[in-house]
């Protein structure tokens, strides 16, 4: 009965030890749980970005979808000095930065294919993939290049 406890006793101790690591070591925290975060953010960003794809060619059927971020942009004012949508659409977000790409209008002059990228801007630290969708509004990732992105179409579940 004796050696049940002194099991106990060390399983105690080296979860305890685990929590206080956890919770006083900020790159453990960061490199964890940091990258979860900015990922997520990243494909919440790209599904937004189709959204305003999508609502932009409708608006513009004479352009079909745009070829830059900013273009996407509401007219509507914003009451908020801090809006992450203007953010995204500079072309950086949560530790990724976005692009458009693969974008040209065809020979009638509109835009009916579109590529959007989202690349860590410090891989490793602010996300260990990368992150791509298109026109079709699925979604992909690579954990080498915005090129491998589109090329390999892994497909994040919906």
């Amino acid at each position: 009965m004796k050696g049940w406890r002194l099991w106990t006793k060390l399983l105690i101790f080296f979860v305890v030890l685990f929590a206080v690591l956890l919770v006083f070591s900020p790159t453990f925290v960061d490199r964890y749980f940091g990258v979860a975060k900015n990922e997520s953010a990243a494909v919440a960003s790209l599904r937004k970005i189709n959204a305003l794809e999508s609502q932009y060619a409708a608006e513009h059927p004479d352009k079909g979808f745009a070829c830059e971020l900013p273009l996407l942009r509401s007219n509507e004012k914003r009451v908020d000095p801090y809006d992450p949508i203007a953010a995204l659409l500079a072309g950086e977000w949560s530790g990724f930065k976005f692009a458009v790409v693969g974008c040209a209008p065809d020979a009638d002059g509109i835009v009916t294919h579109y590529g959007v990228t989202a690349v860590p801007t410090n891989p490793g630290r602010t996300g260990i993939r990368v992150f791509c969708t298109d026109q079709s509004g699925k979604l992909f990732y690579e954990e080498t290049s915005a090129s491998q992105c589109a090329a390999m179409r892994h497909g994040l579940p919906d």
